[in-house]
């Protein structure tokens, strides 16, 4: 297992090589580890792991790495909880998180949704029953949290 350290840019961004990772909006301008192990890589920022992500180098490229180092002690913990976003669930059924089409079903529309996003899937619960689950295709960040509820017209 590897240990780098790396300042992720204002657009999110770290370069480990040729490489470049999106490491999220949300980590900009931080500093962080990136722990390559096997076919993954670990982000740490301040002592919490942050997200799991798939490992950009092969495992023979990652010694020739600036900064590279064995990692030192166990991996951290994850952060208490998930990220959480609410939607209002449309007349068609399905909503938008992080850019990626969720069913939840026509029998919903018009409820508030709470989807909780972990790094390999979507658990969509409505008043803390799971309605569906399903898995994250990309990991693309979550940039909108609430849900926009229009005042009806008059």
């Amino acid at each position: 297992m590897i240990e780098i350290e790396r300042k992720v840019d204002l657009s999110g961004v770290a370069s480990l090589g040729k490489a470049k990772v999106t490491i999220g909006y949300e980590l900009a301008n931080q500093r962080v580890t990136l722990r390559l192990d096997g076919h993954l890589m670990h982000v740490v920022h301040d002592g919490v792991l942050v997200k799991i992500l798939p490992a950009p180098i092969d495992a023979d490229q990652r010694t020739g790495l600036r900064g590279a180092k064995v990692a030192a002690g166990e991996l951290p913990a994850p952060a208490a909880g998930s990220v959480r976003a609410e939607r209002r669930v449309p007349a068609d059924g399905v909503i938008v998180v992080a850019r990626q089409r969720l069913r939840v079903g026509r029998t919903y529309a018009g409820e508030l949704v709470t989807v909780h996003v972990e790094d390999t899937y979507f658990r969509i619960t409505l008043n803390g029953a799971d309605l569906s689950l399903h898995p994250r295709k990309t990991q693309r960040p979550v940039t909108r949290f609430r849900a926009r509820i229009h005042a009806p017209k008059l």
